[in-house]
């Protein structure tokens, strides 16, 4: 795949129609005969700003970012978020996680995670975490994204270590441009194959990353082997209503400690976003860059992300899991 994505990266299309591109063959079947038909319906729908692309065009623009990669959904979650990272370069977009909101809601909890429109992300982060006391711990968080939340528990919750590891070349660049804290570091790399050497870590953090591989059971194997035994898997995520996570959770050698739907909470997040996200999107200068930003905390987060928790095809688990032996 391309390091480094441009606007230019995307010709004839442009990045906001290339998001909702990766967005429609994440969840449509790419192996159908009309899947890029069905791409260029979707992009044409939901990125009313521009004409609605030809078929022929998304194809060649989905070749050219993915870059020979096969794909499946860890190339194409890959692919999506290398957009992203182009489509929101701005420092202060740190967080990309759903969020979690208490009922009721705590008010200024947690401290320190920056502007308020990110209290609900920085909650997440924190309650996964805190499952267990992670002061002293060498902990890997798996799918850090833009770094926010591995670097609010570099802050807050006192590790020896944290080291974020993405798979995206340019979400790893802007980590570590970003985020400075003691221990804290940040690496490109493949959560289905980790590269670290067994026993490498007391605790393995992972929020909303095994719904973007292609094989999440060999993610829990790999986490199982870079455990240390003893050590803790702590996991947030969404999951189709039909999955049985805490079974693939035990296959992997992990046994599961505690565990709970935190659907209702992270709904209750994306209810409360839009007011948030509506006056920091206020502050922004008029223009494209604020007309971005509004539809990627109302239309992607709020809406459509919402969307499939509140229908109930998918659920939201937190998980807290130990390494056996």
């Amino acid at each position: 795949m391309t390091a480094f994505l441009g606007r230019d990266s995307f010709a004839p299309l442009d990045a906001q129609q290339t998001l909702h591109l990766f967005d429609a063959l994440t969840w449509f079947p790419t192996d159908r005969a009309d899947v890029w038909q069905r791409a260029a319906d979707h992009v044409g729908s939901h990125a009313t700003h521009a004409p609605r692309p030809a078929p022929r065009d998304c194809r060649a623009v989905a070749a050219r970012v993915l870059a020979g990669a096969a794909p499946d959904a860890t190339a194409l979650y890959r692919a999506k978020y290398e957009v992203m990272t182009a489509l929101y370069p701005d420092d202060w977009f740190t967080f990309m996680n759903l969020g979690y909101c208490d009922d009721p809601p705590v008010p200024d909890r947690p401290s320190g995670y920056g502007d308020p429109v990110w209290q609900f992300a920085a909650r997440h982060y924190e309650l996964t975490a805190g499952q267990i006391d992670l002061a002293g711990a060498e902990v890997l968080d798996v799918g850090s994204g833009r770094g926010g939340g591995t670097a609010f528990i570099a802050r807050t919750h006192r590790p020896r270590s944290i080291l974020g590891l993405d798979h995206t070349r340019a979400g790893t660049a802007f980590s570590r441009r970003v985020h400075r804290a003691p221990g804290l570091a940040f690496q490109c790399g493949d959560a289905e194959r980790l590269p670290f050497p067994d026993r490498s870590f007391d605790a393995v953090l992972t929020v909303e990353t095994m719904h973007c591989l292609a094989d999440a059971d060999r993610f829990l194997r790999e986490v199982a082997r870079v455990l240390r035994p003893g050590g803790h898997l702590l996991l947030a995520d969404e999951w189709p209503a039909v999955d049985r996570p805490l079974s693939r959770v035990a296959a992997a050698g992990l046994g599961v400690v505690a565990h709970l739907d935190i659907t209702e909470g992270v709904v209750r997040a994306l209810d409360r976003l839009p007011e948030r996200a509506q006056e920091l999107v206020s502050r922004l200068p008029e223009g494209p860059e604020r007309e971005v930003y509004r539809r990627f905390f109302h239309q992607r987060l709020c809406r459509d992300s919402g969307r499939n928790l509140r229908s109930g095809r998918f659920g939201y688990l937190r998980l807290h899991a130990v390494k056996e032996g």
